[in-house]
């Protein structure tokens, strides 16, 4: 009677000692990887494999970013390659015939070795937006505007990061674009407001389960909210929906928000939020601050946490400012502001008014404070705390400023 053989991840070594190994890859060697056998795919796709990446701090920071082409090329789009591949090519590319110059991509920056890539594979509806569910590893992309006729779609894409392949997600009930959208929960996507075919504000709204692949109406707001802003805050998983504008108050933002409970299924109006009516909240983000998420804005050269207990945007403590940032924020009209997780911030202005230069994540450290710091970099604040600035470099095809963005840790 024969012996079983077990089949080891790499043929002579210890199977803990080759796992050791594989977590070391980087997540764009992961398709060859897969290739490789198939004990390796099954390996490197599972669930814990991630776990065991972040366990062993080899895990990568990701910023995913629908950025329109710049500078324009002529209209291209990519036929099917696998996840994390160049674009650039010639080889499998094709002009399309009836095209418009308002082509967008969904590109990957990695906050670690500072590598930006474009993700082919897909066609990205024109002001779609993406929302990353890190609980079960996958991106979403959802409605927007088609390219070639600028009429809202319904299209939903959802990219699976643990196997690296896309697929059509079912269709959003209501088509539509410049729209509210939050990820709460493990892997609930929720969408509200924005606007129709024919321009007309929107109060509907939906959720999205995008490991069951089906939506489900919401009851509808009491406003409509075109141009609004969507984040989720608290554990209680509800949705908030800040400002927007009605069908006959165009470009004028409302200072209220709505707020959705999935535990009452009800909708609440939450006064005092926004007191910008000519700014568009779209510009602000959640961002996590020693362990708490604020939700900060950069306004007029400053960035502003909002105080949810008085209703009130104050301005955060940065110490100084280097003279780059600065400049930054008065030639750019608006200011993108991206939690990248380890107490990092990505910060990105309008690449055509600071030349491909406007891009730094500010990273918050606690240091002694009789330790003495010289780096022109690093800019005390108050209680011995660090923010330091980093300059970020990017090829000049990812100066566009971001619609939409989003970012994991995988």
């Amino acid at each position: 009677m024969g012996f079983l053989q077990f089949e080891q991840l790499i043929p002579g070594l210890p199977d803990d000692l080759a796992m050791e190994c594989l977590l070391r890859v980087p997540i764009t060697s992961h398709p060859s990887l897969r290739l490789v056998s198939h004990l390796w795919k099954s390996t490197v796709s599972h669930p814990s494999f991630f776990s065991n990446r972040r366990l062993a701090r080899f895990a990568e920071n990701h910023v995913f970013l629908i950025q329109p082409q710049s500078p324009p090329p002529p209209l291209l789009v990519a036929e099917d390659k696998s996840l994390l591949e160049e674009s650039e090519s010639d080889d499998g590319i094709k002009e399309v015939v009836n095209g418009s110059p308002l082509l967008y991509n969904l590109n990957v920056f990695n906050t670690n070795n500072e590598e930006w890539r474009c993700l082919a594979g897909v066609t990205i509806p024109t002001f779609s937006q993406c929302v990353v569910l890190p609980a079960v590893r996958k991106l979403v992309v959802l409605g927007g505007w088609d390219p070639a006729t600028l009429e809202p779609v319904s299209r939903v894409l959802v990219l699976d990061l643990a196997v690296g392949t896309w697929r059509e997600g079912s269709p959003m009930p209501t088509a539509r674009s410049f729209f509210a959208c939050a990820a709460a929960g493990p892997s609930t996507v929720y969408v509200a407001g924005g606007h129709d075919g024919q321009k007309n504000a929107l109060r509907s709204a939906e959720a999205y389960d995008a490991v069951a692949d089906k939506w489900k109406a919401l009851p509808p707001m009491a406003e409509e909210r075109d141009e609004s802003y969507g984040l989720s805050l608290t554990k209680e998983e509800k949705f908030w929906v800040i400002s927007g504008y009605g069908t006959e108050s165009q470009g004028r933002f409302r200072p209220d928000a709505e707020v959705f409970d999935p535990e009452s299924n009800t909708w609440e109006i939450v006064s005092g939020v926004w007191p910008y009516p000519g700014n568009n909240p779209k510009s602000t983000a959640v961002v996590t601050v020693e362990g708490q998420r604020r939700w900060w804005y950069v306004l007029e050269g400053e960035i502003k946490e909002f105080q949810w207990d008085d209703k009130v945007w104050k301005g955060v403590n940065l110490g100084s400012i280097p003279k780059r940032v600065t400049e930054l924020w008065s030639s750019s009209s608006s200011v993108s502001l991206i939690d990248v997780g380890n107490g990092k911030i990505f910060l990105m202005g309008n690449g055509e008014n600071c030349g491909g230069e406007g891009m730094f994540i500010l990273e918050r450290k606690n240091v002694d404070n009789n330790t003495n710091n010289n780096n022109n970099n690093c800019n005390k604040g108050q209680g011995g705390v660090n923010w330091r600035w980093q300059h970020v470099h990017a090829p000049p095809r990812f100066f566009g400023f971001p619609f939409s963005a989003s970012h994991l840790l995988i």
